[in-house]
């Protein structure tokens, strides 16, 4: 019942923050058609490089922090300011290689766009902001204020809602990509506001450089989780989408982007019940011993949102085709099953991915999530030349079909209950 309420007063602010997702969707598919539309893909693929490397992560840490018992609240305000130095250096480290290789990204990613450099820019001018937050939606999530959380996300939503409308009225398709851009700056600017509401902790005027390295390693750690779950992913799916549209041309490829675009818009519910709910909630248990009745009625729970998901969107995909986007894009519904198959693997994977990482496994995580990302790569790699975009999808199903069991496995292997030594 507690998941329950908290999934509904969540999903109010993540339905006005879908609703702007769709928006640009709709923006894009009626400004751009099926063969222009697969490069809102690889700017969204880039977007979320940005979003993930630009605060090195950090965010995931930072809720650790402040949910987890075992840190002082006294101890907080040096934990911030290693943080601080950590976006900013990532950053502007981020920035400088965007702009070393914005040649490649307009060349290859960006080819059908005009103002491809006028992307690029606007990817570099976001790090800063988009780093930034990080730090703040830490603080958020672990503090358990899932009210600022939704209101940061309805505000935010709402002032990158404004932007994305003015700038594919008065700019085109030009303008509904910038848009796409500030759509996710005007959500991270909202939340680091937002999370000043929270009560600042009295930190000490210097931090020691031994200390200073300590926290820095302890959020890189958990940083590292991060960007390789936000990272890995995307620069695989960038490759995929060349194969896509290498071995299916660019109106198929269009088509199977759409699908995902829609992927993304229901997912999101979902992905943010174990990043703000569930992570801070097994993190704040994590010196206890795992409550395996606890943890099964989450997996159970998190099963039956997917299921009823799934349903859902499977039984109103051709209304939700015709209202996100055009006539055009009809025969994408019969991609649509298989992406749900591949997401609700994928939803409940994270599931073991969440807890493991709560409970101070981040290591295993992250092998877990670059072993993901190398064999959906090789599979799409070997599957797609003779199925085309299916190639893509027996691919997706098969490599988290193998995720579900692994991390399913080390969460029960790392916390089984320890066997009594008993004395002769």
């Amino acid at each position: 019942m507690k998941d329950l309420k908290k999934t509904l007063y969540l999903g109010l602010g993540l339905a006005v923050k879908l609703l702007a997702g769709l928006f640009a969707v709709k923006l894009c598919a009626q400004l751009l058609g099926p063969e222009a539309f697969g490069v809102t893909g690889q700017l969204s693929s880039l977007l979320s490089v940005v979003s993930l490397l630009a605060g090195a992560g950090v965010s995931v840490g930072v809720t650790k922090v402040y949910a987890g018992s075992e840190f002082h609240p006294d101890s907080r305000g040096e934990w911030i300011k290693a943080a601080k130095w950590i976006v900013v250096l990532s950053a502007g480290l981020l920035s400088a290689l965007l702009l070393l290789a914005s040649w490649w990204i307009a060349e290859h990613l960006f080819r059908e766009v005009e103002q491809a450099w006028w992307l690029i820019g606007g990817l570099v001018l976001a790090a800063f902001p988009i780093a930034y937050a990080a730090i703040g939606q830490g603080k958020i999530n672990g503090s358990h204020r899932d009210d600022l959380y939704t209101i940061s996300l309805v505000t935010g939503s709402i002032l990158g809602l404004v932007g994305l409308w003015i700038g594919g009225i008065y700019l085109g398709p030009a303008g509904a990509l910038l848009g796409m851009i500030w759509l996710p700056v005007a959500q991270a600017i909202v939340m680091s506001l937002f999370a000043l509401r929270l009560a600042q902790p009295a930190a000490s005027v210097e931090i020691s450089i031994s200390s200073l390295k300590t926290k820095t390693r302890f959020l890189l750690g958990y940083g590292a989780l991060s960007i390789a779950t936000g990272v890995v992913m995307p620069v695989v799916y960038i490759i995929i989408r060349l194969l896509i549209q290498k071995h299916s041309g660019n109106e198929i490829f269009g088509l199977w982007q759409a699908t995902l675009r829609i992927s993304e818009a229901y997912c999101q519910l979902p992905l943010l019940l174990l990043s703000v709910v569930l992570f801070a909630r097994f993190a704040g248990s994590a010196s206890l011993p795992l409550n395996f009745s606890k943890t099964a009625r989450t997996y159970l729970f998190i099963t039956c949102l997917m299921g009823c998901i799934a349903a859902f969107v499977y039984l109103t995909r051709t209304l939700w085709i015709e209202i996100v986007f055009t006539s055009d894009f009809q025969p994408m519904e019969n991609f649509v099953p298989w992406q749900l198959a591949g997401d609700t693997l994928r939803i409940i994977s994270y599931m073991g991915t969440t807890i493991l990482a709560a409970r101070g496994k981040v290591k295993i995580c992250v092998f877990a999530e670059i072993l993901q990302g190398a064999l959906l790569l090789l599979l799409s790699v070997v599957l797609i030349p003779s199925y085309t975009q299916y190639g893509a999808y027996y691919a997706y199903i098969a490599s988290y079909s193998l995720y579900f069991l692994f991390t399913a496995t080390i969460l029960v292997w790392h916390n089984r209950p320890s066997t009594p030594s008993h004395e002769a």
